[in-house]
């Protein structure tokens, strides 16, 4: 039976449903909003279809009226092209005049029209309005219409351009002649026109004359004999046109606008005024990139770059809502024109989203104080569950501090913070039975302590001291342990920073490895750097003995690449996390090596073929190690190429000490042991001091006597060579 102080303590600790349960309550309110919102959504979306509704019968009453327009104008073009096919000779009389006034008085749009043939003979009829008068005071101020026709090439320098004025039409009410240099074939749309033998429509223009867009609609003009003789024109102008979509708009704050697709021109629009801009001191019709309204300009640029026609924007001159609708016309048409509509949508829906403005306000006060109780709530029970992600974060890190929060009075959070402590004072006992880099990798790696291995590419190190067993035998134990210490200190760090893992300490050596655990970017390359920083930072710790009579310790390293295994090895009762496998023994053999070598770092070629030309390294020869039949060419790492971290860059000579041992080992293993011999000589000569150099010279001298491959990498080392 459980004494009272217990059962009190278990029912003070609060369960979490109960904690928890409270706050479903207080969800009832965002229920509310979310109804709210629902509403005020479908709503829109009804008044926004009958906005787009609205919209679409407007562009198709524009379209309809221009495709109407411009379907007479073909037609009209059409019936002068025969009747100029079939008498050419007609229209260079003044006769012909009336038939060219006719067409341009046959629709508002038409601004002129004229008959202009191959030779270069031109007739014109066209309207005569204030701004043609403003712009050529030779006009007659009574003059409403005008005709003109300018003479043939042939008439040469003579060429001149005769022209009439009409206050009514036929009666003239003067005129005057002016040399013309115009070349009718040059027009806008005249070639276009020949070469698609049929009805042609140009591009916008600005009409000199008025200041006005216009467009050139041309008919081509084929005799029986199917020779082209000319074109017969007309001049639209979108004025009447600008008016007709001021009156069409859907709303009474929308903008209607034609526009050319391809190049955004506008034809007409609207907003009349905004048609033609001043740009370097001429008129340019405006296009829809440029034109002074900027939310027709964010609604083209909107257009271009999600392609699509239909959609809603804020306006980037006061933010309210805005509808844009972009709807090419009917290929049928024959010009690639588009319809642009841009419409406030509070136009339609401005009524609706004030109401729900009033509803949603009158809401978030509500939620807002829901939210505050919520929070309050909320942030007392989650605060212990912070606290406990925060202290599982640190064991993941193996910080072990204890922490210095009381106990939750939640029950299920108590059993939490147990299970936490727990775990922290498992792992603290753990870290001291095991490497903690290693048990730092296995925490995030996730990999379950059972005994396993899998196949894995590693990068393995050994390091060892030189003559180690002479240093314990001639130096204090105490000393001895303190200098063994820093050394172990100096690999641990180096390796932890280019993130490899510490397998375990044998006697006066390391054994590490890169690419476990955790999976790692370029692992040779790290292993490398590791490396070179261990070797590094024990020669400036060695320059500190040497001053206090300590012997300096001498290290090297053997890196090997290749597919190991790798996880838990051992019994079911005691095992521990390493790597095993002939990729091992291999990185433990080239440690040796570096004694044959006088090198402190020696690598295999799997390192060197992984890494590339991000190290430099010198070639020493090929090898056979114990146990393996197949010979590889062994390096010594010099450095990092191009870094300019001083326990990475290669020493001042490295890179010609690198060329010129390449050279002569490429002699060596080719077995031309005499011209090796002198090239090693020359190393010597040059570095008196390069213990590689003096190795390989006695061994090139001794190869030709005992054959190529006699010397594994069992061998110990070469004598020295005689200066």
């Amino acid at each position: 039976m459980l004494p009272v102080g217990r059962i009190r303590a278990i029912v003070s600790k609060l369960r979490l449903s109960v904690v928890i349960s409270p706050l479903f309550v207080c969800l009832s309110i965002p229920i509310l909003i979310f109804i709210l919102a629902y509403n005020h959504q479908k709503n829109s979306e009804t008044i926004i279809s009958m906005l787009q509704e609205q919209i679409g019968k407007s562009r198709s009453a524009t379209i309809a009226s221009i495709e109407n327009l411009m379907r007479g104008v073909g037609g009209i073009l059409g019936l002068l092209a025969e009747a100029a096919a079939a008498q050419p000779a007609f229209f260079r009389t003044e006769e012909s005049r009336d038939a060219l006034y006719r067409v341009l008085t046959s629709s508002t749009q038409i601004d002129a029209a004229y008959v202009s043939f191959e030779d270069g003979y031109h007739r014109v009829v066209t309207r005569i309005d204030d701004d043609r008068k403003r712009s050529d005071p030779q006009i007659p101020v009574t003059a409403n219409w005008h005709s003109s026709y300018i003479d043939a090439f042939s008439a040469g320098t003579d060429r001149r351009r005769h022209r009439t004025f009409f206050d009514t039409w036929p009666r003239v009410v003067g005129g005057y002649d002016v040399p013309s240099t115009l070349d009718v074939r040059k027009l806008p749309g005249y070639a276009a026109a020949r070469e698609s033998r049929t009805f042609y429509v140009t591009e916008p223009s600005i009409n000199p004359d008025t200041g006005y867009p216009i467009i050139s609609a041309r008919y081509p003009i084929f005799r029986s004999n199917d020779e082209f003789i000319g074109c017969a024109s007309v001049n639209i102008t979108f004025d009447v046109l600008s008016r007709y979509l001021s009156m069409q708009r859907p709303s009474r704050n929308s903008v209607s606008i034609i526009a050319d697709p391809n190049d955004g021109k506008m034809v007409a629009s609207s907003e009349r005024e905004k048609v033609v801009a001043p740009a370097g001191g001429t008129l340019q019709i405006a296009t829809l990139a440029d034109v002074d309204n900027a939310d027709v300009r964010e609604a083209y640029r909107l257009h271009v770059q999600t392609n699509s026609d239909d959609f809603v924007f804020n306006s980037p001159r006061d933010g309210r809502e805005l509808s844009a609708s972009f709807a090419r016309f009917p290929e049928s048409f024959g010009s690639p024109w588009q319809s642009v509509i841009v419409t406030p949508t509070d136009d339609f829906v401005g009524q609706l989203r004030e109401t729900n403005q009033k509803i949603i306000l009158t809401i978030v006060v509500l939620t807002a104080i829901e939210l505050v109780l919520i929070f309050g709530l909320v942030r007392r029970l989650t605060r212990p569950i912070e606290k406990v992600t925060q202290e599982l974060e640190a064991i993941e890190e193996l910080s072990f501090e204890k922490p210095r929060d009381p106990s939750s009075k939640i029950r299920e959070i108590a059993k939490l913070q147990t299970a936490t402590a727990l775990l922290r004072n498992s792992l603290q006992s753990f870290s001291s039975f095991a490497p903690v880099e290693v048990v730092k990798g296995l925490v995030k790696s996730g990999i379950p302590l059972s005994l396993g291995v899998e196949k894995r590419c590693l990068t393995v190190l050994f390091s060892d001291i030189e003559d180690f067993s002479t240093h314990a035998e001639h130096s204090d134990p105490d000393r001895l342990l303190e200098q063994m210490s820093a050394y172990f200190d100096i690999v641990s760090r180096a390796i932890a920073e280019e993130g490899g893992t510490v397998d375990k300490f044998i006697g006066d050596g390391v054994m590490a490895f890169w690419g476990a655990p955790i999976a790692l970017p370029a692992p040779a390359l790290h292993a490398c750097r590791g490396a070179l920083r261990s070797v590094r930072r024990l020669e400036s710790v060695n320059a500190t003995w040497r001053a206090t009579g300590r012997p300096a310790f001498r290290m090297r390293i053997g890196l090997n690449t290749a597919d190991v295994l790798v996880g838990n090895v051992g019994s079911t009762e005691r095992f521990s996390y390493t790597a095993m496998g002939d990729g091992v023994n291999v990185a433990s053999r080239l440690e040796g090596m570096n004694k044959q070598f006088g090198t402190a770092i020696c690598l295999s070629d799997s390192v060197v073929n992984t890494v590339g030309s991000e190290i430099l390294v010198r070639p020493l020869r090929r090898v056979v190690v114990k146990g393996r039949e197949q010979r590889f060419m062994v390096y010594e790492l010099l450095g990092i190429a191009g870094s300019d971290d001083p326990e990475l860059r290669p020493n001042p000579d490295a890179v010609e000490l690198s060329e010129m041992t390449r050279a002569a080992s490429s002699m060596f293993e080719a077995g031309n042991y005499q011209a090796a011999a002198s090239a090693y000589r020359r190393i010597f000569d040059r570095y008196p001091r390069d213990p590689v150099a003096r190795a390989m010279l006695h061994t090139s001298e001794l190869a030709p006597h005992r054959g190529q491959g006699w010397e594994s990498a069992e061998s110990g080392a070469h004598p020295r060579v005689r200066s």
